[in-house]
C-alpha cells in the first residue's frame, strides 16, 4: 500500500515538474515579446507601412490605396509587388486601434504565438511531452523568431501559416477532419508569399504520395483536400497566371486578379538567371552561408554575434536531423513515422527553396528556421536524456545567450534600428501633422536619393491619408479643398526660401537646414531630418 501511495506521489511530482516547465515556456514566450512593443524596433519599415495603409483602405473601402477592390495581390510599389495576407490580417486591428505602430504589429505577432503553438503541438505529438517543452522554451528565446515577430513584414507571416497546415496535416493522420483543415492554412501560404509557389505545392504533393503509398488517406481524401486547397487559393494562382500570359485584370464581386505593367521579381528566381550554373553555386553559398553558419544577415534580420538561433545550435539541428530520419525509416508507431516523413519533406523543400531563390537573406528563406527549430529541440533532449547531467551546461549556456542577446537587442540593436527604419524621418513629420497648412513639402531622400516612394508610403502612414483622398477624388474640407498632390509635394526645398509661401512646411535632411532663414521659419531637428515652420503659422 506505502509503495503504491510513493509511486503516486512520485508520478504526481513528475506531472506537476511537466506542468511547471510549459507554463514557464509558455510565460517566457509571451512576456519577452511584450517587453517594449509595439515601439521597439523603433521608425517604421516601408513595407510594414505599407501593408498597414492598404489594410487602412482596405477596412474603409474594400480596396488597396489605388483604389482596387480586395485585390488577390497588392499592386504596391508597383514595380515590384506584395502578398496580401498580412494587410487582410490586420483590417480588425485598425478598426479597433486606428493606423498606428499597434494596429500594424500586433497580427504579426499574435501569428508568430500561434506558429510557436502549432509547433509544440507537432513535437509534442510525434516526440513526446518534454520534448514539446523543450521546442517551446527554445522558441522562447530563440533570435529569428523573436525578431520576426516584432515588426510586420508580409512575408514572415509564411512561416506562421505553413506550420499550423503541418501541425493539423500531422494531426489528420488520426482524425480526417484535421487533414480537411490543414488545407486552409496551406490554401492561405499562397497570399503570404511568393516562394510558397515554390514550396507548398510540391511539399502537398510529395505528402500525398507518401501518405497513399501508406494508406494514411484515400483517393477521397485527396479529391477534397484538392478542393479545399484550391478553393482557397484560386485567386492568386489566377493573378499569377493572368501575370504570366499579360492578360487583362480580371475583376469579380469579390476579388481582383490584377495584371501589374511593372514586375523585377523574376530577376530573383534561379530559372530566369543568364547564367544558372553560376547562380545556382552562388544561391548556395549563400544559403549556406545565412542558414548553417549563420553569418551576419541585414540589420533587421540578425543581430550580430548571435545569428538566427545561436551559432552553438547548429550541432543540435544536425543531431536532430539524423533522429528525425531515424524515425522516419524505424518508428513503429505508423502516424508518428509518417509524421517524420513530413518533416523531413519540409526540411527538403525549404532546403530547395534557398537554392531557387537568387542570394537568399533571412527572410526571404525564412520558412527554414522552423524546421531547424524543431530539429534543434529534438537533439538538445536527445543529449540531455542520453547525459541528464548536461541539463544544467545547456540551460546555463543558453540562458547566458539569451541575456546578451536581449541586452543587445533593446540597446545598441535599437538604436541602430531607429535609422534603419527612419525613425529620425517619422518624428519630423509626427511633428509637423500638428500644423495646419496649405503645403506640406517632403524630402524624397529616405531609402534612395530622389525617390520619395519611402517617403510618401510613411506620410501615408503617419498622417492616415484617406485612401479616396490619395486617389485624387477632390480636396475634402478638412485638407481646404486642396487635392492629394498639392498638399503633399515631394522634393527637396529651393535655395531661396526668403519668399516661399507662409503656408508650406517643410520636412528635409537636416544638413541643409541652413537654407531657412531663422527670422522666418522655426526650425526644429529630429537627428538627420528636420522640420521647418513658418512663425506665422506658429503663431496664429
Amino acid at each position: 500500500m506505502r509503495g503504491s501511495i510513493e509511486t503516486i506521489n512520485e508520478s504526481a511530482l513528475k506531472r506537476n515538474w511537466k506542468m511547471a516547465f510549459l507554463i514557464l515556456a509558455v510565460y517566457g514566450l509571451i512576456a519577452v515579446r511584450l517587453i517594449g512593443f509595439p515601439e521597439i524596433p523603433g521608425g517604421l519599415n516601408q513595407d510594414g507601412a505599407m501593408g498597414a495603409v492598404d489594410a487602412r483602405a482596405l477596412a474603409q473601402y474594400a480596396t488597396d490605396r489605388y483604389g482596387t477592390f480586395m485585390p488577390a495581390h497588392f499592386e504596391a510599389w508597383g514595380y515590384g509587388q506584395m502578398s496580401v495576407l498580412l494587410s487582410y490580417l490586420t483590417v480588425p486591428f485598425i478598426k479597433l486601434f486606428g493606423l498606428n505602430k499597434l494596429a500594424m504589429r500586433l497580427p504579426m505577432l499574435l501569428i508568430s504565438l500561434a506558429g510557436a503553438a502549432g509547433i509544440y503541438g507537432i513535437v509534442k505529438r510525434l516526440f513526446g511531452e518534454k520534448t514539446g517543452v523543450t521546442v517551446l522554451l527554445f522558441l522562447a528565446v530563440n533570435p529569428w523568431h523573436y525578431m520576426q515577430s516584432r515588426w510586420a513584414l508580409d512575408c514572415n507571416l509564411f512561416p506562421h501559416m505553413f506550420v499550423l497546415g503541418l501541425y493539423f496535416l500531422i494531426r489528420g493522420l488520426e482524425k480526417k477532419k484535421n487533414l480537411y483543415l490543414s488545407m486552409l492554412f496551406f490554401g492561405l501560404c499562397m497570399f503570404c508569399y511568393g516562394v510558397a509557389f515554390y514550396m507548398v505545392p510540391f511539399f502537398l504533393l510529395t505528402a500525398c504520395i507518401l501518405l497513399l503509398l501508406q494508406r494514411k488517406v484515400n483517393l477521397k481524401d485527396v479529391l477534397l483536400c484538392l478542393f479545399i486547397y484550391f478553393g482557397i487559393s484560386w485567386p492568386i494562382y489566377g493573378t499569377m497566371l493572368i501575370n504570366f500570359m499579360k492578360w487583362e485584370t480580371v475583376r469579380l464581386p469579390f476579388v481582383t486578379m490584377q495584371f501589374f505593367a511593372g514586375n523585377v521579381r523574376t530577376a530573383d528566381i534561379l530559372l530566369f538567371s543568364d547564367n544558372m550554373g553560376q547562380q545556382l553555386l552562388d544561391n548556395l553559398k549563400a544559403m549556406f552561408n545565412v542558414v548553417f553558419l549563420q553569418k551576419e544577415d541585414w540589420l533587421w534580420n540578425s543581430v550580430k554575434g548571435f545569428g538566427t538561433m545561436y551559432k552553438c545550435s547548429m550541432p543540435f539541428v544536425l543531431l536532430g536531423a539524423v533522429s528525425v530520419l531515424i524515425g522516419a525509416i524505424k518508428e513503429k508507431d505508423g502516424n508518428k513515422k509518417a509524421g517524420c516523413q513530413l518533416l523531413l519533406c519540409f526540411w527538403i523543400f525549404s532546403l530547395l527553396v534557398g537554392i531557387m531563390i537568387n542570394y537568399v537573406n533571412v527572410n526571404r528563406i525564412n520558412i527554414i528556421f522552423y524546421i531547424h527549430i524543431i530539429f534543434a529541440a529534438v537533439g538538445i533532449y536527445f543529449v540531455i536524456r542520453k547525459w541528464k547531467k548536461t541539463l544544467y551546461v545547456i540551460l546555463t549556456t543558453y540562458g547566458i545567450l539569451s541575456v546578451l542577446f536581449f541586452n543587445q537587442y533593446f540597446t545598441t540593436w535599437a538604436q541602430d534600428m531607429e535609422k534603419a527604419f527612419y525613425a529620425d524621418f517619422v518624428d519630423a513629420l509626427t511633428y509637423v501633422k500638428e500644423y495646419d497648412c496649405d503645403c506640406y513639402y517632403i524630402t524624397p531622400d529616405t531609402q534612395y536619393e530622389g525617390a520619395y516612394n519611402v517617403s510618401e508610403i510613411l506620410t501615408l502612414f503617419v498622417f492616415d491619408v484617406d485612401a479616396k483622398y490619395f486617389q485624387g477624388e477632390g480636396g475634402l474640407e478638412e485638407n481646404r479643398n486642396r487635392t492629394y498632390w498639392d498638399r503633399f509635394r515631394y522634393g527637396n526645398p529651393p535655395e531661396n526660401l526668403y519668399e516661399a509661401p507662409e503656408s508650406t512646411v517643410y520636412v528635409f535632411r537636416s544638413n541643409i537646414q541652413e537654407r531657412f532663414p531663422k527670422e522666418k521659419f522655426c526650425v526644429t531637428v529630429f537627428g538627420d531630418y528636420a522640420a521647418a515652420v513658418p512663425w506665422s503659422i506658429i503663431n496664429s
